[in-house]
């Protein structure tokens, strides 16, 4: 399959997605079963049935280069915001704009398409730890610079009771433990696996399209090209690099580097709405990163392939 091929459909589906919502043929309440469908069912059905039937993986290789690109990332980001003389609160976000990635909603359907159903376990594992590490860790500096107080153990506490009532990473840890007893998986739940699975991308990317949010004027700017330019070119390529040092397989090392290359995860504004004159930079920066990784990604597989 050329790349045009892979890309574009992907690409697609979130414009339809995006149109859909413009011209009202998706209102809201229609566009919150959608997403809780793909969230509750399709996306954890995906998961369980691709780690539970997948190949075996080193969970903690990829794990590690991932996330010591990441922290690099976000430090890089933190570091430019201070010479651009930003707070500690907009520092922090601006490091996990960099850094956080939309790894469910996009990562998903552009990695299965591009590299296949084996490319789904090594990324799932990067998944699994990607809202653990990166959101706290944003959320203790939004924290600190909003109130002087340190509470990183408040913080903590709330993320992992999120994480703990989230199907994504519940399906994926309830398939590592199905993997690790070593029970065949039956006929029957496969295929319904795969049913409710095969849902999942294309929707994906719907319910993304149709929840992008708006462009605003006070949006656009140094601050946010910094967060752009950090999460579509600096971390894929430190990835790579860091891989490549700790000579990862070639399908584990594809699968880290093109999740580095996936734009800011909505997650990273919905964080930005506990302070003004976050969620603006942020969103913004998850519009125009969504935006323009349509020819990030189509060079990033290029290089890859």
């Amino acid at each position: 399959m050329s790349l045009l091929a892979t890309i574009l459909p992907v690409f697609a589906l979130i414009i339809i997605g995006a149109a859909a919502r413009r011209l009202h043929l998706l209102e809201a309440a229609s566009l919150g079963g959608l997403t809780d469908f793909v969230f509750f069912l399709a996306m954890p059905a995906l998961l369980l049935g691709a780690i539970a039937d997948g190949p075996p993986f080193n969970i903690l290789g990829v794990a590690t280069v991932y996330f010591s690109a990441c922290l690099v990332v976000f430090a890089g980001g933190m570091a430019a915001a201070r010479l651009l003389r930003l707070p500690l609160p907009r520092a922090a976000m601006l490091g996990l704009n960099a850094a956080y990635g939309n790894t469910v909603m996009m990562g998903i359907p552009i990695i299965a398409a591009a590299l296949g159903r084996d490319a789904l376990p090594p990324l799932l594992a990067i998944i699994a730890l990607h809202s653990v590490i990166l959101l706290p860790l944003a959320g203790v500096l939004v924290e600190m610079g909003m109130t002087g107080q340190r509470r990183p153990a408040a913080i903590l506490r709330t993320t992992l009771r999120g994480v703990a009532r989230n199907p994504i990473i519940m399906s994926i840890l309830a398939a590592f433990a199905w993997r690790w007893l070593g029970v065949p998986m039956p006929a029957a739940l496969r295929e319904l696996l795969h049913m409710l699975g095969a849902a999942a991308p294309p929707l994906a990317l719907v319910c993304l399209g149709a929840s992008l949010p708006a462009p605003s004027a006070k949006a656009f700017g140094a601050e946010m090209m910094v967060g752009v330019v950090l999460k579509l070119v600096a971390l894929p390529a430190l990835v790579w690099l860091f891989g490549q040092w700790a000579q990862l397989p070639a399908l584990p090392l594809a699968v880290a580097t093109l999740t580095g290359g996936l734009p800011t995860g909505a997650n990273a504004f919905l964080l930005a709405r506990r302070a003004q004159g976050l969620l603006e930079i942020s969103a913004g920066t998850v519009l125009v990163a969504t935006s323009l990784s349509t020819a990030s990604l189509y060079v990033l597989l290029g290089l890859l392939r």
